[in-house]
């Protein structure tokens, strides 16, 4: 795949699938020699890992050569899908006989149709173009300075009148790079978050097959494609969010692996890549995935039998996470540089876990099922060191969504997308620890077909809710752009921040809420755009210095916590359709 994408590039043939395969999926295959024992064993699980591991390898190389200094071009990011190929074909080792048995074929089978199942529903969210929510454009934008300028500690020219990216580096480093290779226009990345969200569905199915058999990893795979949940995140567009569920579910096998067989030296490596990609995807992933192997390695010390072993593979681990990340490290640290700190816990005071919600996003049938999954785990299974990963999950995401309790700052409601990876985990492990597995399957089977109904059902709400940039606010936006003069700045409500960063390619000044924000050094752009959108003396004065003639707002627009937003103050309408209202700010011309 590696050396028919640069083949045909030399040619000047432009594929934009291959480019993606070579990019993530051949890296991904070519380490798979880095998996644990117990995912070597199943060729399927093998092969359902291999996209996890690219992207971690991938987003990590290319983060660490940026961070050098050496320039992302065509040649650049080609030469590193090829010289990760080059160091997992090195690592081969004597494998696992691998048998395609019965069994294993129809665990394929299962796998590709819980696939089609969450291809089929995604498609309601993200059919149509532009796709639903805001924070797609602050990727899209971060793709195409990445492409315009070669590296990835840059400035960002328009959000908030400008100012270094802040985003988690992961991601945008596979957007860049796919860009460079291909010369797609960058609006083309809008639907790449449904990629993600397809690898999220084999990471978990290759957890299920690697630790409890075939029933089980098409039992994960099945229900996590059809949980609502999941597709509210890809209606407001959670990348980084959705690319740390990615590669969790590897994390949580190699935790598993760590406290049952062991790692050896190999799979010591791959777990560390994975965690250094689990921190250039998303930082608050890598807290949960941190404080998940903390529990892990905590309860596996306390549990009797292959205490020095286990030490050994965490001093392994821990040397190549810092030999591997390195680079990544470097990034995030001078990235983090320019936040001016973060703010404090009132801040997310009001993202609270609303139980309610949490439970319709879920279904009450999932729920109830998870339940009767722990007791029955539990109760049923005798080798319980492969649970322990999923319930230090259950720990670590059940605890820092009460941090607010020792104020801790965090965006408390996002633990959410988290609990269902390990219900789903448990749901899987127990439906073989029962008598009748083949009986347990077909109540499984019912369960996951409610679920994909509820969420079919859910999908076009959501992306209704979402969809910020129909028909008549971007037509709205065209004649706003045409008249805008060069750098001008406009600002924006929550709800078109970076929406209309993007679409109009000009400073903005968005009025972000404070849940909003992680930057602390974004609080007081954010607060002089409330001000000017409120038409507070401070506001006018705004106005003034910066010669703001333009404020665009969302007239259905909602705060964090679902609550409409007061009307603007200031300005008076020149356009106004269902989603996109454009002011005239005060007696500017």
């Amino acid at each position: 795949m590696v050396a028919l994408e640069a083949l045909l590039a030399i040619m000047g043939i432009g594929w934009p699938t291959l480019s993606i395969l070579a990019l993530v999926l051949g890296p991904g295959l070519a380490l798979v020699p880095l998996l644990p024992l117990r995912a070597l064993e199943s060729p399927a699980a093998a092969l359902a890992a291999a996209p996890a591991l690219g992207i971690a390898a991938t987003s990590a190389a290319l983060i660490t050569v940026a961070a050098v200094g050496i320039e992302l071009g065509p040649v650049t990011v080609r030469l590193i899908p090829a010289a990760l190929v080059a160091v997992g074909l090195a690592l081969r080792r004597e494998e696992p006989a691998l048998r395609f048995d019965r069994a294993e074929l129809l665990a394929c089978v299962g796998a590709a149709l819980a696939l089609g199942t969450a291809l089929v529903i995604q498609r309601r969210v993200l059919g149509d173009t532009p796709v639903p929510g805001n924070d797609w454009a602050k990727y899209v934008l971060y793709g195409a300075e990445i492409e315009r300028q070669g590296s990835l500690l840059i400035d960002n020219p328009f959000w908030m009148l400008g100012v270094p990216f802040r985003e988690d580096p992961g991601v945008p480093s596979l957007y860049g790079a796919f860009l460079i290779m291909t010369d797609r226009p960058a609006a083309a990345l809008q639907h790449g978050i449904g990629l993600f969200a397809l690898v999220q569905v084999l990471s978990l199915f290759a957890l299920g097959r690697a630790l409890w058999g075939p029933l089980a990893g098409v039992v994960a795979a099945a229900l996590w494609a059809a949980l609502p949940i999941n597709y509210t995140l890809l209606g407001w567009h959670g990348l980084a969010n959705a690319a740390a569920l990615a590669l969790l579910p590897i994390v949580l096998l190699y935790l598993a692996a760590l406290v049952s067989d062991g790692l050896g030296a190999r799979a010591a490596a791959g777990l560390a890549l994975i965690i250094v990609g689990l921190a250039a995807a998303h930082r608050l992933s890598l807290g949960v995935g941190l404080a998940t192997g903390a529990l892990t390695v905590g309860a596996g010390l306390v549990a009797a039998g292959g205490r020095t072993r286990l030490a050994h593979d965490l001093a392994l681990t821990v040397g190549f996470a810092v030999l591997l990340g390195a680079g990544v490290a470097y990034d995030l640290i001078t990235r983090g540089r320019t936040f001016g700190g973060t703010l404090g816990a009132d801040a997310y005071a009001e993202t609270k876990i609303d139980l309610e919600l949490l439970v319709r996003d879920l279904t009450l049938p999932f729920v109830a099922t998870a339940l009767a999954g722990l007791v029955a785990v539990l109760v049923l299974r005798s080798d319980r060191r492969l649970l322990i990963p999923v319930i230090a999950l259950l720990a670590a995401v059940a605890a820092l969504a009460m941090s607010w309790v020792v104020d801790l700052p965090l965006h408390y409601t996002r633990m959410a997308y988290y609990l269902p990876l390990a219900m789903v985990a448990l749901i899987a492990a127990a439906a073989v620890a029962l008598p009748r597995p083949a009986v347990a399957g077909a109540a499984l089977l019912a369960l996951t077909l409610a679920t994909a109904a509820a969420a079919w059902s859910q999908a076009d709400d959501v992306r209704r809710f979402y969809q910020f940039a129909d028909a008549g606010s971007i037509r709205g936006l065209g004649h706003l752009r045409a008249a805008l003069r060069p750098g001008e700045v406009v600002v924006t409500d929550r709800c078109w921040s970076f929406l209309g960063t993007w679409l109009l390619r000009t400073p903005t000044l968005p009025a972000l809420d404070p849940t909003d924000i992680q930057p602390k050094a974004e609080l007081p752009f954010a607060r002089a755009a409330r001000a000017v959108l409120e038409d507070t003396p401070r506001g006018r004065a705004v106005v003034r210095r910066r010669g703001i003639r333009f404020a665009v707002v969302d007239p259905t627009c909602v705060d964090a916590q679902g609550r409409p937003t007061s009307a603007p103050r200031a300005g008076r309408p020149l356009f106004v359709s269902r989603r996109l209202a454009v002011l005239r700010i005060g007696g500017a011309r």
